[in-house]
């Protein structure tokens, strides 16, 4: 990994040293401390760094650098990222390096530890990887009419999600094609002012999975289960009014059970509405997660509504959010959505979570934040006694 870093570095002070105009920097850091308290079998008060929105309770530190010719028909991008967990262990690496050419206007080709947002959707909850999460291959994306964009992607490796610091394992390892190599497919329409619509298929959607056993022969991180549709409806007819519609189809395929999404298939329907009047903004954040496996008769959902309110002509900014999961159980990372979900489903309505987070944002300048908080969870198990985890916390964000 040093080796890796020391050349990107030096290939940018060469390409500071003849591109200099061409060539932009940009970044952000997301740190801060947290003083965790919870009253599960009398553990005593814990401090660790706090990221608000760094998808994890370690904090992030990204920098960006992007080039491009005078004609803009050929460039590069790369992004080095630390990214803590919540373990609060650290991952420093590239998330993505890649080159790209548009030979004709309306063909771009890019190569190597590629991504690309076109297709990623924008709701609150499902953070979709569709082009940060993608890998180490080449993508097409063809724009054959105005606001009409088409995406092919091969890639040999593909990429850990953005939690894992979208690492890519053994990007030039030989890989059998029907095992390891992702296919990406993807759509997406934009009507201005009215809607705009996404879709994108993926073969699987991690570069290493879960061993099969016999208890679980198709566990669901293993790459070879996840075909994985991902759609999006976002309305842009109403002025300050945003509303996204998303669904999620997981583990629709493996090359030796042909009933895997009967047997054991995702669909998880996602809403993001927000709303702002003057200083005054509002939202509801929700999802149903659904599961055709045996045992998961339940529906698990969750409601994240906030509100938010400027002050000071936009330099103070309290906030107060609020999490009910019916069917999940919280994982330990203090995400503002609650972080728990996904792999913490149970589906069991006896199993619930709720966390309540009043928050003031202050708003150095453009670039800069500091945030105070307090995070509170009460967690109901489904065995076992209720229990309070707590948070208090200062996060400071600076972009740059």
């Amino acid at each position: 990994m040093k080796r890796i870093l020391c050349l990107v570095f030096a290939v940018t002070l060469i390409a500071m040293s003849g591109f200099g105009q061409e060539l932009r920097f940009s970044g952000i850091m997301n740190y801060g401390i947290g003083i965790e308290f919870s009253d599960e079998d009398d553990a005593d008060p814990q401090i660790r760094v706090f990221g608000v929105d760094s998808e994890q309770g370690g904090g992030r530190f990204r920098l960006n650098a992007s080039y491009s010719n005078e004609e803009r028909t050929a460039g590069a991008d790369f992004r080095i990222q630390l990214q803590g967990n919540s373990t609060n262990t650290q991952d420093l690496g590239l998330a993505f390096a890649y080159g790209w050419v548009r030979p004709v206007d309306f063909l771009q080709i890019k190569a190597g530890l590629v991504s690309d947002s076109t297709f990623e959707t924008a709701g609150v909850i499902l953070r979709d990887d569709a082009g940060n999460g993608a890998g180490a291959g080449i993508f097409f994306r063809l724009t054959p009419i105005e606001n009409l964009d088409l995406g092919v992607g091969i890639y040999p490796r593909g990429a850990l999600g953005s939690g894992d610091n979208n690492r890519i394992v053994s990007p030039g390892l030989a890989m059998n094609a029907e095992d390891h190599t992702k296919y990406t497919f993807g759509l997406a329409y934009t009507m201005p002012e009215v809607f705009r619509v996404t879709a994108s298929f993926r073969t699987f959607n991690q570069a290493t999975g879960d061993t099969p056993t016999v208890a679980d022969p198709y566990p669901s991180t293993d790459g070879r289960t996840r075909g994985r549709f991902v759609g999006e409806l976002r309305l842009l007819a109403v002025e300050n009014l945003t509303a996204i519609f998303e669904v999620e189809l997981d583990r629709l395929y493996h090359p030796d059970n042909d009933d895997l999404f009967n047997d054991d298939g995702r669909i998880n329907l996602f809403q993001t509405l927000a709303y702002r009047m003057d200083d005054l903004r509002f939202g509801l954040n929700a999802v149903q997660y659904i599961s055709n496996a045996d045992g998961h008769d339940d529906i698990a959902l969750r409601f994240n509504p906030w509100v938010s309110y400027t002050l000071a002509d936009g330099s103070i900014v309290p906030r107060l959010d609020a999490v009910y999961m019916m069917g999940g159980e919280w994982t330990g990372n203090w995400d503002r959505r609650g972080d728990f979900g996904g792999n913490s489903l149970f589906y069991d309505h006896d199993l619930w979570v709720v966390n309540v987070r009043p928050s003031v944002r202050l708003n150095i300048d453009s670039r800069t934040s500091l945030e105070i908080g307090n995070s509170f969870y009460y967690t109901n198990p489904v065995v076992g006694d209720g229990y309070f985890n707590n948070v208090i916390y200062t996060d400071l964000v600076v972009r740059f």
